[in-house]
Order: structure tokens, then C-alpha cells, then sequence
């Protein structure tokens, strides 16, 4: 409970414009095993319990670049606090089906540690990733998307927040969602 505490009254001090981004990598894994299992981000990131192996044999293969996904870490002063990931829609045909659209890419994020929640810096690291990462990543795309659960107001006024706009509803595993998109800047 001391630890808490002290990483509450520590982000207390902390401006959202500090954010920087690191590629994920394997020993993320026990950290980012314990953000997927805390309840805010249970509620619309990760449903079911995971553990860390489960971890590993999902987030393994983009880590070792076996897949076209890239994932990152946002950083605060040097804490990590985001996972934040982005691929080109049409490397994956099943996301394509799903959406319906097979230009741009699609970026997909939670902050983990729940200190930053409600704090600003979910608006400063998606509007940072896409600047300074998912864009010059994929240069020749010009449009993001960005989908969210309809129940998701928070993660709804972040997206709109950075520039997203409302393109169409669609549904991801049986829950309704809203699908934004946002051009190059």
C-alpha cells in the first residue's frame, strides 16, 4: 500500500506533456502482465484474466519482429505508464473484414497504471504516437483509425480530443463500438 501511495502523490506533480515512447520489449512482459490484469483496463482492453506466458505468446512475436505490429511503452520522467500499439490495416485481412477498410493504420492503446488515468496523459501519449511514432513508422500512410466501446466515454473524449473524428459505428467481439479516423497532421 506504501507503494501506491507514493506512486499517487508522485503523478500528482507530473505534467501530461512529458511523455516519451520506447519499443516494448520482452521484459516488459511481467509489467505489462500486471496492467492487462488491473480492473480499469480489464473493463474494455483485456476482458479475460491473462498470465504472463499468455502474455508472451501474444506480444512475443511483434517484439521479435516476426509480425507488422509495433508496440511501445509511454513514458513519463522515465515510467513507463501506456502500452500504445499501431499496424497498417490491410497487413491484417481479418481487422480489414472487421472494419471494413483497408487504408491507414489502426492504433490501439491503454494506460495501465491507474494514477495516470483522468490526468491528461492518455491524450498527450496518443497525440505524441501518432507525431512521433505510428506516422513516420508507416510514411506512406495518411489517415488513423482508432475504435473504441461505446461505454468508453473516457477513451471516446481522448480520441476526439487529439483530432479523431466519429466515422461509423461497428462491433468488435460482440460489443458495439465507435470507429474514429484522423489524417496526417
Amino acid at each position: 500500500m506504501r507503494q501506491r501511495l507514493r506512486l499517487e502523490t508522485k503523478v500528482d506533480h507530473l505534467a501530461p506533456g512529458e511523455v516519451e515512447f520506447r519499443p516494448l520489449a520482452a521484459s516488459d512482459f511481467p509489467t505489462l502482465t500486471a496492467w492487462l490484469l488491473q480492473p480499469h483496463v480489464r473493463r474494455f482492453y483485456q476482458k479475460k484474466p491473462i498470465t504472463l506466458e499468455e502474455v508472451a505468446l501474444e506480444y512475443g512475436p511483434p517484439v521479435r519482429g516476426e509480425e507488422p505490429t509495433i508496440c511501445h511503452l509511454a513514458l513519463s520522467s522515465g515510467v513507463p505508464f501506456a502500452y500504445l500499439q499501431c499496424y497498417r490495416n490491410a497487413d491484417y485481412p481479418e481487422w480489414v473484414a472487421i472494419i471494413e477498410l483497408e487504408d491507414g493504420i489502426s492504433v490501439d492503446l491503454f494506460i495501465g497504471d491507474a494514477g495516470y488515468v483522468g490526468r491528461g496523459f492518455g491524450r498527450a501519449a496518443l497525440g505524441g504516437y501518432l507525431r512521433q511514432v505510428a506516422f513516420p513508422h508507416y510514411t506512406f500512410e495518411t489517415r488513423a483509425y482508432i475504435g473504441h466501446e461505446l461505454t468508453n466515454k473516457v477513451a471516446l473524449r481522448c480520441s476526439l480530443a487529439v483530432g479523431f473524428l466519429p466515422l461509423r459505428p461497428f462491433v468488435e467481439d460482440g460489443s458495439s463500438c465507435c470507429w474514429q479516423s484522423s489524417d496526417r497532421h
